[in-house]
């Protein structure tokens, strides 16, 4: 009988992944300590997005490949548009007065969902340069991070104080957290993996050398921001240049063999991340919870709440 396991790995990472965002928005470890809260939240618990993306850019080089960019905009566009629509109540409201606010909600995408309006325009971005050599590809994706970084860090800093406009503009975060200078660099890193095969000239010592490495970098980089500026909110860190493409390239080093269906897998780690905020938003309403029970209890929720989508979705077909 032929064997038709599958290597789950990088499907349970992403779960492991949805679930660190969710502790993230729920201020993890908040209640307890400041510098945890700081190194966990602010640093560990932030590769999710740069791995994520990673993921996606992975895997963009077989939908160039097979010339199917149409299709997985539109699935993309499809996904943003119906999550827009299920948390519009919590856009639309605040700012029902003036609907001029909602545009940037439209084009950057509501809380959580930003990752969406990013993967879609910094994958059709990829799309344009995707002929371009592996090096130049790198270049760009390395020089923009670090653009978003430094705005990231000027807001950090309040560098502009002096000039309310302008400081408020810096503020702004999709202003560096957005498919220009986050999502693309990270997509352009995991296609120039895949085009270059880079993933399967790791073994098993190396990339744990490398993840532990990294690792390490991470931690360093959260406790100086911590040291430097406590109340400072992280979404870019230098070390994510190192650790996202180490994570993607770690899940085919290893292989974790199972007869479980890894597009159920997948579609849980999916689930996870659009439903959470609507649980956090839920569990509030009812309860007054301190940031790690709260975390805890979300997660637990947001599993029921995931597979109770996943069913639905065998219905629908386009919620996830």
């Amino acid at each position: 009988m032929q064997n038709t396991s599958r290597n789950i790995l990088l499907d349970i990472l992403k779960i492991i992944a949805a679930i660190l965002i969710i502790a993230v928005h729920c201020g993890f470890l908040f209640d307890y300590d400041k510098m945890a809260y700081h190194v966990t939240c602010n640093g560990w618990f932030r590769i999710p997005i740069p791995f994520f993306f990673c993921i996606n850019g992975f895997f963009l080089f077989g939908v160039f490949q097979n010339n199917r960019i149409k299709t997985w905009a539109k699935r993309v566009g499809v996904l943003y548009t119906i999550w827009m629509l299920i948390f519009v109540y919590f856009w639309i409201i605040p700012v029902h007065e003036n609907p001029i606010k909602t545009i940037p909600t439209l084009l950057f995408g509501f809380n959580h969902l930003w990752y969406l309006a990013a993967l879609l325009l910094g994958g059709l971005l990829l799309y344009l340069i995707r002929k371009h050599s592996n090096t130049t590809l790198l270049v760009i994706a390395i020089t923009l991070y670090l653009i978003g970084y430094t705005i990231q860090t000027l807001s950090n800093f309040a560098v502009f104080n002096t000039s309310p406009i302008l400081a408020k503009l810096i503020d702004f975060p999709p202003i560096h957290r957005n498919f220009l200078f986050f999502a693309l660099p990270f997509l352009s890193i995991g296609y120039v993996i895949h085009r270059t095969e880079f993933h399967l000239k790791f073994n098993k010592k190396k990339a744990v050398i490398l993840l532990a490495i990294s690792f390490l970098l991470l931690t360093a980089e959260s406790l100086i921001n911590y040291y430097i500026n406590a109340n400072a909110s992280f979404n870019m860190s230098i070390s994510f240049l190192l650790l996202g493409p180490i994570l993607l390239i770690t899940s085919f080093a290893f292989t974790l063999h199972s007869n479980i269906n890894s597009k159920v897998l997948s579609s849980y780690s999916i689930a996870l991340y659009l439903i959470h905020p609507l649980i956090i938003i839920l569990i509030l309403s009812f309860f007054e919870l301190k940031s790690t029970p709260l975390a805890f209890l979300t997660i637990i929720l947001s599993g029921i709440g995931s597979h109770l989508l996943i069913l639905l979705n065998k219905k629908l077909k386009y919620i996830l």
